[in-house]
């Protein structure tokens, strides 16, 4: 009897640190949880960040550059202003000398109302440049209004065309395919692994996919303008065809890229091909890894706002 005692102790002891490694174990695993979490929202503020002060930088250098030419131009206003006010303070010298000189010779007075003559007509001249300089000023500036308007609508734009392609691509693996915001311009980068085998241009099933789901946005988006850019690493492309370099490869499979996005309903007049060759690596040719990065397409996509492009040409 004393026995079967013992032999119940010993199983109900054994039962608590059981339960115990159980709940640790869920513990452990909700833990997990949080973190991977805690770990995404970290990217997507990192991300975020990253575009806001892509944002910034473009629209400063933009409002710098106005504002010193502006500041040029106001200096050259108070210029002609203090130039202006000389001549004024001539002019009546001029008249006050005009007056003690009437009796005079004539021809001392006839020497006098020429002197006078030509210091209207440079007062004449000087108002004219002061007038104009003024009307250039107010124009500048009310085109600088019209300019920050159409940047902010354009970076509206081009955030709301990220976030609309981030979700049409969020399936792929982000060694595969990226898209981020830089210089108000949405730069969708695929792997080479993603599109093409090894010096081929044909595109592979998985990357006409994802080609075929960038191309439903685009047409959704008609004011878009579409640049494909085909990048290589610098391993001088081997092989007798009809590709001779690097060159060749890289832009061959840009347009392999246009020729589907087309067959999928973009309009081929929004699109332009380039070819980029090796000379705009994002990484280093010296491993792999960077090799593997350079191996790229970029598919670059602009809002087309020909009012921005007009203003910032008239300055």
């Amino acid at each position: 009897m004393r026995f079967i005692v013992l032999l119940w102790a010993a199983a109900l002891v054994g039962c608590v640190p059981a339960k115990k490694l159980e709940e640790a174990n869920a513990r452990i695993a909700e833990l997990e949880r949080d973190k991977e979490q805690l770990s995404k929202s970290l990217e997507s503020l990192k991300l975020e960040h990253e575009h806001l002060m892509n944002r910034v930088q473009f629209a400063g250098e933009v409002l710098e550059a106005l504002r010193a030419d502006t500041m040029a131009k106001g200096q050259r206003l108070r210029t002609l202003t203090a130039r202006l006010e000389d001549l004024n303070q001539l002019y009546e010298s001029q008249v006050q000398q005009n007056r003690l000189l009437t009796s005079r010779s004539s021809a001392e007075r006839r020497a006098l109302l020429d002197s006078l003559t030509a210091q209207q007509e440079r007062l004449i001249q000087q108002q004219k440049s002061l007038d104009a300089l003024q009307a250039d000023l107010a124009q500048r500036e009310k085109k600088l209004q019209e300019l920050n308007v159409l940047l902010r609508q354009k970076d509206s734009i081009s955030q709301a065309l990220l976030g609309t392609i981030q979700r049409a691509l969020k399936g792929y693996e982000k060694s595969d395919l990226s898209v981020e915001y830089r210089n108000g311009k949405v730069y969708v980068s695929l792997s080479e692994k993603l599109l093409f085998q090894s010096g081929r241009t044909d595109v592979d099933a998985k990357g006409r996919a994802a080609l075929q789901q960038l191309a439903e946005v685009l047409k959704k988006n008609p004011d878009i303008s579409i640049t494909v850019e085909g990048h290589t690493d610098n391993v001088p492309l081997l092989g007798t065809g009809f590709m001779k370099d690097n060159w060749d490869l890289s832009v061959l499979r840009a347009t392999s890229i246009i020729r589907i996005l087309t067959e999928y309903g973009v309009d081929p007049r929004r699109i332009t091909a380039s070819g980029r060759s090796e000379y705009f690596p994002v990484a280093s040719n010296a491993t792999a890894e960077g090799k593997a990065r350079n191996r790229r397409t970029e598919i670059i996509l602009t809002p087309k706002l020909e009012e921005l492009s007009r203003l910032i040409g008239g300055f």
